[in-house]
C-alpha cells in the first residue's frame, strides 16, 4: 500500500489486512488445531474488530481474497458474523 506525504513523496506499508493474514498464518503454524490458543490469532481478531467498519482502514473483499488463498477465509467469515 502506498501512502503519500504532504510534501508529495510517498513510503510503502503493509496494510492491515496483510498483518491480519499474517498473524491468522502464524497461529495455525504454532497452533494448528486450536488456533485460539496463539496470541497471534488474538492480534488478529483484535485487528479485525478493531477496524472492520472503516472501509479506508481495511478492504474487506481484499482480506476475504487474500484468507481464501492461505485457507483461512472461514475465520474471517466467522468475525463478519459475529
Amino acid at each position: 500500500m502506498r501512502k503519500y506525504l504532504a510534501n508529495g513523496k510517498y513510503i510503502n506499508v503493509i496494510g492491515i489486512e496483510d498483518i491480519i493474514i499474517h498473524r491468522l498464518e502464524s497461529a495455525n503454524v504454532s497452533h494448528p488445531m486450536k488456533l485460539v490458543w496463539s496470541d497471534d490469532y488474538g492480534w488478529a481478531r483484535r485487528m479485525f474488530r478493531i477496524h472492520k467498519d472503516d472501509g479506508n482502514i481495511m478492504d474487506k473483499e481484499y482480506l476475504m481474497k487474500e484468507a481464501e488463498k492461505v485457507k483461512l477465509d472461514n475465520i474471517i467469515k466467522k468475525w463478519i458474523k459475529e
